[in-house]
């Protein structure tokens, strides 16, 4: 049975391939320190408190993105709102291209297919740029 040998090619790739590992390793871990406010110690432990969640309670992931501004937002924005797709967003857009700025967030609801449900649904998440 033959040796397989690792020729020069062969190691530039390896060194390319484990470069691209370590920048994604590192990356990550700047991003966490920046994410975060600080850094860990490897086993440290977080607890709810610390990042403001009361302990037995589950955020969406939708409470972490923040309020949007349905005066600028733009189709992908207003899409990650409840039950509003990419029809809704459009309409959303195109009202308030034609009816200027909406000057309180039950406005939204004089576009065509949004009620009170939706409403509902999605009013602790959007502004008018208060």
């Amino acid at each position: 049975m033959r040796e397989k040998t690792i020729t020069g090619k062969n190691q530039k790739e390896k060194y390319k391939f484990l470069a691209v590992v370590a920048f994604f390793l590192v990356s990550g871990m700047f991003y966490s320190h920046s994410f975060y406010g600080g850094s860990l110690e490897l086993g440290e432990e977080i607890t709810a408190e610390q990042i403001g969640v009361v302990e037995g309670t589950t955020l969406p992931a939708e409470d972490m993105l923040g309020k949007i501004d349905i005066n600028i937002a733009t189709v992908t924005e207003l899409e990650s709102l409840s039950g509003i797709g990419s029809t809704r967003a459009a309409d959303i857009i195109k009202y308030r291209e034609e009816n200027g700025n909406f000057g309180r967030i039950e406005d939204i609801m004089k576009v065509s297919g949004i009620g009170e449900k939706t409403f509902e649904e999605i009013k602790e998440r959007i502004t008018v740029g208060e």
